[in-house]
């Protein structure tokens, strides 16, 4: 009983940067109607600009999420500015697709050059602690990061439901036309958007560096797992992304503790294809 007790305390936490990462996803694609294919490249810049700072200006990891967040914000705002907007005007789903793609190896590729290939980690006085509740225990850094990336999961919902901005983005996600005929500036809408995005993918990569190691590939199987996210939990939708997070993260750790780790990502797959196969029949009997 304690082990899977401690399966899904392990869930929880990494379901919370699922979550995270989804809804980063889902901002974008529910605003812009486009989905983000260079989203984890964004979580490993993130993890990088992390480490830079701890390194060279000897910032806790966990004070340069703000700054990290600002940074993700303006890169992703001038990237919709100059790359995504102008795909944008071709109404092209493929040409969208493969300028995302190339953004995320170009990313790739420019972490590669810059810090090399050897896998880096981040250490403070910290990192090994542990936080004893109950019968679970949690590694400190890990609760931390689940705390605050909770911390801005609520944030973002308040934003998004009470502030002028978070409307205007709601209205523009509904229906973009009809916010430009009552005065929003929806390439302006277009650019925040993105930039929340990218800014949500960049504090979850932030938060992941004391326990997690920093290669220029770490942002791949996170990038897929953000996909599954978004279509779990509904296209668009904020909440959806949130509990499909929390329920990939404990799928992943209970399945990995019942059967065994070398089927997790195969279960996950499986259970991702039956829920999209479930889905469909449900829509098309209601049509």
């Amino acid at each position: 009983m304690n082990a899977v007790l401690q399966a899904i305390a392990n869930g929880l936490m990494i379901g919370g940067f699922y979550a995270l990462m989804g809804m980063g996803q889902n901002v974008i694609f529910g605003v812009m109607k486009i989905i983000n294919f260079c989203h984890g490249e964004m979580l490993m810049v993130g993890m990088y600009l992390t480490f830079t700072l701890c390194l060279f200006l000897r910032i806790d990891p966990y004070m340069a999420v703000p700054i990290v967040a600002i940074i993700m914000f303006l890169l992703g705002a001038l990237l919709q500015e100059t790359l995504i907007t102008p795909s944008l005007g071709t109404k092209s789903f493929t040409n969208l697709l493969f300028l995302t793609v190339g953004l995320g190896t170009l990313l790739q590729n420019l972490a590669l050059v810059i810090f090399g290939s050897s896998f880096r980690t981040i250490a403070t006085s910290y990192s090994t602690n542990t936080v004893h509740l109950g019968p679970v225990t949690v590694g400190l850094p890990k609760l931390i990061s689940f705390i605050v990336s909770m911390v801005i999961t609520v944030v973002l919902f308040a934003f998004l439901k009470y502030t002028n901005t978070g409307k205007e983005l709601r209205a523009v996600s509904q229906n973009a036309v009809g916010a430009e005929v009552v005065g929003i500036n929806v390439k302006h809408i277009y650019r925040l958007a993105y930039g929340i995005g990218c800014a949500l993918a960049g504090m979850a990569g932030a938060l992941l560096t004391l326990f997690y190691v920093l290669s220029p590939t770490a942002g791949s199987s996170f990038s897929f797992r953000a996909l599954i996210v978004v279509v779990v939990g509904g296209l668009g939708s904020i909440p959806g992304a949130f509990f499909a997070g929390i329920f990939l993260g404990l799928l992943e750790t209970l399945v990995s503790l019942l059967i065994s780790p070398m089927y997790k990502d195969l279960i996950v797959f499986v259970t991702f294809i039956i829920i999209l196969v479930v889905r469909q029949n449900i829509i098309a009997r209601r049509k």
